[in-house]
């Protein structure tokens, strides 16, 4: 049996592997993080390993030994909507307390799936759950290694600092130095992109800022999605530097008038130093980030071991979602060794 570990029921490209994987003959079984709250049932002998699980009604007996291939997709650790409630007389006092309270019964779920993952190391994974939280900065590190051209970056608590890196560049961005989140903040929904920065806002700064990152805006001709998968590379152009909207980060998504997409090949120099970083991260899934800039360079931003394909597979007739199923009953069948599907 292949099982497919998922972060919710609502990723199509997930469900269309399984639907490859049924029409190959390999039963699946698929377990959602974000199905793991309060509303479930578990149940894991120790030691052992065997687990019993029950989601909406209907319960799933996991024995290792029953696993012959795992697809980690993504995770989440559950979710909580409703706070714990507490009785304090200070409404602050209360919300700290469900804070960290929250923060501990993550921290439970985490070490829960933690274990749940750890009975599974004889099965074959595809991408492995202890190397998907990669480090953006240490990854830069490593892709320079490579031998791929990466932003100049800077990384600050001091404005004069910031001020010195835009007289240098001419032109900076801002980003997360780790996963973007979105934010529900009323009836809003808030994301997370990269940003321009200019000499007005910086001149509003502090002297004293968050350890923030900055990187040079690059002169994009167009931005490049890549998906890597066992090996070989599926890349797409984006015409994003058509659309004042999406100029800065693609997918600040313009739903009316979206950006024309074509199939891409990268040159085989840049596609080599791509596959040395990923052997290097120890990644056979990801998706990447580069730019093509106007004056010719192939820079690299970054890469997400779990990031989305269906937006590469589907406007490019790639067929991902086939060659991931083709790819998991390889490993159902042979393990890890190279044998052909």
């Amino acid at each position: 049996m292949i099982l497919v570990l998922s972060q919710s029921s609502h990723e199509l490209t997930t469900e269309e592997v399984m639907d490859w994987l049924e029409d190959l003959g390999l039963p699946c079984l698929r377990l959602n993080g974000e199905d793991l709250d309060a509303d479930s049932s578990w149940s894991a002998r120790v030691p052992g390993g065997d687990f019993e699980i029950t989601l909406d009604g209907r319960t799933l007996k996991l024995a290792a030994g029953d696993i012959q291939a795992v697809w980690f997709r993504r995770w989440a650790h559950g979710r909580r909507d409703q706070p714990v409630e507490l009785i304090l007389d200070d409404s602050r006092e209360r919300q700290e307390a469900q804070r960290e309270i929250s923060s501990h019964l993550d921290q439970e779920m985490a070490r829960l799936s933690g274990y749940l993952f750890s009975q599974l190391h004889d099965a074959a994974w595809l991408s492995r759950p202890s190397i998907t939280r990669l480090n953006k900065l240490e990854v830069l590190e490593e892709a320079a290694r490579a031998g791929l051209e990466v932003p100049a970056t800077l990384i600050t608590t001091r404005k004069k600092h910031l001020e010195e890196f835009m007289r240098t560049h001419g032109g900076i961005i801002t980003k997360s130095i780790g996963e973007s989140r979105a934010l529900h903040l009323g009836d809003y929904f808030h994301t997370m992109l990269t940003a321009e920065i200019g000499t007005d806002l910086i001149a509003q700064l502090p002297e004293d800022l968050f350890p923030s990152l900055f990187q040079e805006k690059l002169d994009k001709r167009y931005e490049i999605r890549a998906f890597y998968l066992a090996g070989e590379l599926y890349s797409m152009a984006i015409f994003s530097q058509i659309d004042d909207q999406t100029r800065v980060d693609f997918r600040h998504y313009n739903n009316v008038k979206p950006n024309r997409v074509v199939p891409f090949k990268l040159p085989a120099d840049i596609a080599d130093r791509i596959s040395r970083l990923m052997g290097a991260l120890e990644l056979e899934t990801g998706s990447l980030d580069l730019v093509k800039t106007t004056d010719g360079r192939y820079v690299f931003l970054e890469v997400n071991p779990v990031g989305q394909f269906g937006m590469v597979s589907k406007p490019c007739n790639y067929h991902l979602e086939q060659r991931v199923a083709e790819i998991l009953a390889r490993k159902a069948r042979h393990g890890n060794s190279p044998q052909p599907v």
